[in-house]
């Protein structure tokens, strides 16, 4: 019913929830966008009936927590985009192999850079990536 309760929508419920909010009505009420043609199951779904105050605290709580790793998340991407920010050339050529989007390619020259000259050979760089195909002995050894 709600795809991504962080969303404006489901937080703005869970919000209401944990400052005390209770009525199923209002809650749904609080619904957005494609989620208002959803009312009535909202309505049935937000029963908070068993939701004590206990509840509250530790959904308070957990939202402080999301929303300071939230901020976290958001200062690190800014910073590994300000530090990728030369390189965009170089992530964008990656990114167009099959598997290899943005950040993995972001990744990829964090590890081995973006000057291939210090790799004598092909091999050497995949190696040096620990891309190298395990060879194992048969029998597991």
């Amino acid at each position: 019913m709600i795809s991504d309760i962080q969303g404006v929508s489901g937080r703005a419920m869970l919000n209401a929830i944990a400052a005390g909010q209770r009525d199923p009505r209002a809650l749904a009420q609080l619904a957005r966008g494609s989620m208002r043609g959803k009312i009535r199951r909202l309505e049935e779904a937000l029963d908070c009936s068993f939701f004590t105050a206990e509840h509250a605290a530790v959904l308070a709580m957990m939202l402080t927590t999301i929303d300071h790793y939230t901020t976290q998340i958001e200062e690190l991407t800014a910073k590994i985009t300000a530090l990728t920010e030369p390189y965009l050339a170089q992530i964008s050529q990656l990114d167009t192999i099959p598997g290899i989007g943005p950040v993995c390619a972001q990744d990829i020259i964090a590890e081995i850079g973006a000057d291939m000259t210090v790799f004598p050979a092909a091999a050497n760089l995949v190696s040096s990536a620990r891309w190298s195909p395990l060879r194992r002995a048969p029998g597991g050894c």
